[in-house]
């Protein structure tokens, strides 16, 4: 709680500043101020009227972010660029392995474009040149600065617990769609082909502790800290932050919240009915958002106390994050922990 000083409290401070007792008439207790203690306090009030310019100063300073071509979040053709719905006034930032899916199938329905192919591979959905969505960076730098920053607009992201994301990583891109691990880190570096022939060993026994091993030499947005997909000075501006493992609820809170130009909520137009494998399911329950229970379930089966240490250590700004307020949480009992030096995974 912030300290409020009170007139009475103002003036007892006041007096306290003062070389001399005030409450005490007795001309003794002036005369005895030596000449060093009135320098001594005339610097200290040049120091107080130093400080209050400053503060005064920083109160008029305008600490709001200001957008820039080289942002991360406004690079053209990046394919986690923030989604821009107008007719709902959203800015949604997408993060891999959060649902980003049927975030970006509702967005397409939204806009009023055809449904998915189902001859065209998901992948393509995420595809800026093929997926026909709105991007922040296809806007003038004054636009987009209007949707970071305006009280109008609702700046949404999703996020998951860092141990399920990376386990749902793994199982996905490392496990059931080898093609892309492969391609992404098991390319021949200064013509050593045996380390290739040894990745993709690694990846044929599906080794978790090698996947792990590897996310430090070989980043991806798949795999890589939440934190890294938006620069550090527009998380502050997020009004909406949702989380995986309770995505239906939040989706719908969210969707609820925001309105169309005719009153209309987001939830009422597209979001509670035309979901799930018959259409008759809202948005984001459990058969269409499969990711949710896919990887939580197996966090026992696939972590070991090395290995999930390992997540803690390497993705600790996750659970540390101002934004994010993940709760910690440990799959084994204390005594089950081994110490660094027995851990083969540091």
């Amino acid at each position: 709680m912030n300290n409020v000083l009170l007139p009475g409290d103002a003036q007892a401070l006041f007096k306290q500043s003062l070389p001399y007792n005030v409450d005490n008439t007795s001309k003794e207790s002036t005369i005895h101020q030596n000449r060093g203690e009135e320098e001594d306090n005339d610097e200290t009030y040049m120091v107080r009227e130093k400080s209050k310019k400053l503060n005064l100063q920083n109160k008029n300073v305008d600490h709001t972010p200001v957008l820039k071509r080289t942002d991360l979040i406004y690079k053209t053709g990046r394919w986690g660029n923030p989604i821009v719905i107008k007719e709902y006034k959203l800015l949604f930032f997408t993060i891999p392995k959060v649902a980003c899916t049927e975030w970006k199938l509702l967005f397409r329905r939204i806009l009023g474009l055809p449904e998915w192919p189902k001859d065209v591979p998901l992948h393509d959905l995420h595809d800026p040149t093929i997926n026909q969505l709105p991007y922040l960076s296809n806007f003038t730098l004054k636009e987009a600065q209007e949707m970071l920053t305006s009280d109008e607009w609702t700046r949404a992201v999703f996020v998951r617990e860092p141990k399920e994301r990376i386990l749902s990583a793994f199982l996905n891109k490392f496990v059931e769609e080898p093609h892309f691990f492969v391609g992404k880190c098991c390319r021949i570096q200064n013509n050593m082909d045996h380390e290739r022939k040894f990745c993709m060993q690694k990846q044929n026994e599906s080794d978790f502790v090698y996947f792990l091993n590897r996310t430090l030499d070989c980043r991806n947005p798949h795999w890589t800290p939440q934190f890294e997909a938006v620069d550090k000075k527009w998380w502050g501006q997020m009004t909406f932050v949702g989380y995986m493992n309770q995505v239906a609820e939040d989706a719908e809170h969210l969707l609820k919240s925001i309105h169309s130009s005719r009153g209309t909520s987001a939830w009422d137009d597209f979001g509670k009915t035309g979901w799930g494998s018959n259409g008759n399911t809202a948005f984001m329950v459990r058969d269409t958002a499969h990711h949710a229970t896919n990887a939580h379930d197996k966090l026992k089966k696939y972590y070991t106390p090395c290995t999930e240490k390992f997540v803690e250590s390497h993705w600790a700004h996750e659970w540390k994050h101002d934004i994010f307020h993940f709760e910690m949480f440990h799959l084994f009992g204390e005594d089950e922990y081994m110490n660094d030096k027995e851990c083969a995974i540091k």
